[in-house]
């Protein structure tokens, strides 16, 4: 019991002494180490890195650029150039730079300097406010800032760029069109003076130059920044040897049944090299017959054209359809053959018939009697060509009071050559005044419409006639029997 009473005191003390230990050993262990670090605080560093402007202000999309001066207290040595950023800022396109290379180390001679270039190129929708960019060269610590003043989020960002040919003229019309990773996005044609501008979406792109009587040519890849225009510079295209442009200003025409239609065809050779083009023609209709001509009025025909490099020549294709040719649509290709080549000029002939009717009647005068009918008889007839007349429908108009019916009412339709006979029976009022009346009959369709005027004369019935000789004897009578009864008195 006595031993295990003296262990527990052991054990008590031993307790006691464990705080008295700790803090010992501590100062001790503050007691060796302060002069090493009082030395090492003595000790200057190695490399200073300055910066006589370390905050600068821009907008989203800008690049900002701080000069950093190195200077070497030390030893000659090779540091690395290293930075380190917080939040979207450690996202933003931050390099060294020396000129135009980018550069991730620098060799520093034992108490020299150097200058070195850090680029922080922010993208078009960073955001408003200010975020630092720590740098660290050897030991030597510096911590810039770029303030964002406004953004562009939302907006989109500009290509720019110029197309000329190999002397430096401007290309006109030529098409480029914009890739991302092989996926087209959009195309515009170059102006007047060979420039497009074109708003793209933030990314990489390509792009793919194309021109009639040049090569292609594909840029190389280029950055699209929010906000701000990129302008990958001047394309030179390279003109082909050979080449020429076919067009027409109206490659689609109508023409009426027995009508030459004639169309304006235009070659320029966009080659190095004169050339001569040897004419033809794909699609003619059996019966048909056409003819390439050098003026409009020209009765000659042609078959090949010389036309020097850069020029333009006009020349006319007339057609010669037959005089039974089919009312419908027509297709044709004008084959141009070059010395390399042949070019293709689709045209388009849409033949229409001729709509011209005709109204006859054998007499344009009748006479009737009050309350009796005229007859009129009118014959409408298809004299075109080619068209048919539809939905034939004639119209009286006659004085007010008249009667009139019309056999038939109305006709479907009159092919070409075609007639049809209508019959009218017009009726006077029975108490109108005799004398001559005008009566019109007009005939309608949905093509045309033609009208006849017929003279109606109205006189007095047989019966008033005799009523009035009848009277008339009466009288006289009348004025012989007053006379001899009275006359001798």
């Amino acid at each position: 019991m006595e031993k295990m009473k003296a262990k527990k005191k052991v054990k008590v003390k031993a307790r006691k002494l464990v705080p008295i230990l700790t803090l010992f050993l501590f100062f001790l262990t503050l007691f060796f180490l302060s002069p090493a670090l009082v030395a090492a605080q003595t000790v200057e560093k190695r490399i200073e890195v300055r910066c006589d402007f370390p905050a600068q202000k821009i907008e989203a999309g800008d690049t900002a650029t701080f000069e950093l001066t190195l200077v070497n207290h030390g030893k000659t040595a090779t540091y690395s150039l290293q930075w380190w950023a917080y939040r979207e800022a450690k996202n933003w396109d931050i390099k060294f730079e020396d000129g135009n290379k980018e550069v991730y180390k620098v060799l520093l001679p034992a108490g020299s300097s150097k200058t070195v270039t850090l680029a922080v190129e922010t993208p078009g929708d960073a955001k408003v406010g200010e975020s630092p960019i720590h740098v660290d060269i050897g030991d030597g610590r510096i911590t810039l800032y770029v303030k964002i003043t406004e953004t562009h989020k939302g907006e989109k960002g500009t290509l720019a760029l110029t197309v000329t040919d190999k002397d430096g003229d401007s290309i006109k019309g030529a098409t480029v069109s914009v890739y991302n990773k092989d996926k087209f996005v959009d195309y515009a044609k170059t102006t007047v003076e060979g420039k497009i501008e074109l708003e793209l979406g933030e990314g990489e792109y390509t792009a793919e130059i194309v021109k009639e009587g040049y090569h292609a040519k594909e840029t190389e890849d280029f950055k699209i920044r929010i906000g701000r225009k990129t302008d990958i510079g001047i394309i030179s295209l390279e003109q082909k040897e050979f080449y020429a442009e076919l067009t027409s200003k109206s490659p689609s025409k109508t023409s009426m049944v027995g009508e030459n239609p004639l169309y304006q065809i235009k070659i320029k050779n966009s080659g190095k090299a004169d050339d001569t083009y040897r004419l033809d023609i794909d699609g003619l209709p059996e019966d048909w017959y056409c003819r390439y001509k050098e003026t409009e009025e020209g009765k000659e025909d042609i078959s090949e054209l010389f036309v020097g490099s850069g020029e333009e020549k006009t020349l006319y294709l007339e057609f010669v359809p037959p005089y039974d040719v089919e009312i419908g649509e027509y297709n044709f290709t004008s084959l141009i053959q070059s010395s390399t080549g042949q070019y293709e000029l689709n045209l388009t002939l849409k033949v229409r018939g001729s709509y011209e009717m005709r109204l006859y009647s054998r007499r344009l005068s009748y006479e009737v009697k009050r309350g009796e009918k005229a007859s009129i008889e009118l014959t409408a007839s298809n004299a075109g060509k080619g068209g048919t007349i539809t939905n034939i429908k004639p119209e009286i108009n006659a004085p007010e009071g008249w009667t009139a019916t019309i056999d038939p009412k109305e006709v479907t339709s009159l092919n070409p050559g075609e007639s049809e006979t209508f019959t009218m029976k017009i009726t006077p009022p029975g108490d109108i005044t005799p004398s001559d009346y005008k009566v019109t009959v007009k005939v309608k369709s949905d093509q045309l419409e033609e009208e006849e005027d017929f003279r109606i004369i109205v006189k007095e019935s047989s019966n008033v006639a005799l009523y009035g000789v009848v009277i008339i004897i009466m009288v006289i009578l009348a004025l012989a029997f007053m006379f001899r009864k009275y006359g001798r008195r």
